[in-house]
């Protein structure tokens, strides 16, 4: 009978071990896709932040490049943000797309499970559904801002055009201004004796004289275009050298000595170097001077 008791009681340990071998199996199986559900939802919920991060990027840059400036401005720095956004939206569409080929392998992982877990295969596919709705925003997000870049840069090139056209014009009245300030200041200057400035063509004698009656003077010739002159900026040459330190001369054209320097004695005399004093007052009353040596 003892040994009966004995054999019997044998018998309920192992069957307790077995029991307790597949209790431990069951708990670790359950305790795998537990951790399994956690890591898949922690996955999600990532990419669903970084969805977020995106959209919020996004709205901040949605408006960048709409009114461009000149280059080498801020325009650079709006392109650079550009390729930072665009570069995080592919970037979270690979991120998605590597998310859902993990939660197919996870389907596939729990097809194999001896005792599969409904509820955590329907959640897996919700959140594969989730992710492709996410895929599809960006996607449609990236459509639309590369659409956008592609409207403003239209723009760009129009502002850029309108802005050469501008430079063009600016450059050109710049150009005109410029000429016609230096043919301001372009005066001329011719000095020499009577007959040196008759054979230049630059002076002439006017008047008549017979016997001891009448008279005639040196005066500026009728028709002066430059030839036969030095030519002279206004502004900047002020001091005129005379040849001969030694002799006396004198203005025959229509500047008022008054302006100058030195010394003019009676009948716009001078001697050694013209000073002009005022040069826009002193060449108002032509722009043509001629000294001739007495």
């Amino acid at each position: 009978m003892r040994k009966y008791l004995v054999l019997a009681m044998v018998a309920l340990v192992a069957v307790g071990c077995a029991d307790k071998k597949k209790l431990d199996a069951a708990l670790a199986e359950n305790t795998r896709v537990a951790a399994e559900k956690d890591s898949l939802l922690n996955e999600v919920l990532y990419n669903a932040e970084m969805v977020s991060s995106i959209n919020a990027e996004l709205a901040k840059v949605k408006d960048l490049g709409a009114n461009p400036v000149a280059a080498g401005e801020a325009g650079a720095s709006a392109n650079d943000q550009r390729t930072v956004v665009l570069g995080k939206i592919r970037d979270a569409i690979t991120r998605l797309q590597a998310s859902e080929d993990a939660l197919e392998a996870a389907k596939e992982r729990l097809a194999t499970i001896e005792r599969k877990d409904s509820r955590l295969v329907a959640q897996i596919e919700r959140y594969q559904g989730t992710i492709n709705e996410m895929q599809a925003t960006i996607e449609k997000q990236q459509a639309e801002y590369i659409a956008q870049i592609d409207s403003q840069k239209v723009q760009i090139v129009a502002l850029q055009t309108n802005l050469d056209t501008v430079t063009a014009q600016k450059t050109m009245v710049e150009t005109e201004k410029q000429a016609l300030v230096d043919t301001m200041n372009t005066v001329y200057y011719a000095v020499g004796t009577e007959k040196e400035l008759i054979e230049k063509g630059v002076a002439i004698k006017e008047g008549s004289k017979f016997l001891v009656f009448g008279g005639t003077r040196l005066l500026p010739a009728r028709e002066l275009n430059g030839t036969g002159f030095q030519v002279l900026h206004r502004m900047n040459d002020t001091v005129l050298t005379l040849p001969d330190p030694e002799k006396e001369y004198k203005i025959i054209s229509r500047q008022n000595s008054q302006f100058l320097a030195n010394a003019v004695e009676d009948g716009n005399k001078v001697e050694g170097q013209i000073h002009i004093a005022e040069p826009e007052n002193f060449w108002a009353g032509s722009r043509y001077l001629i000294v001739v040596q007495d």
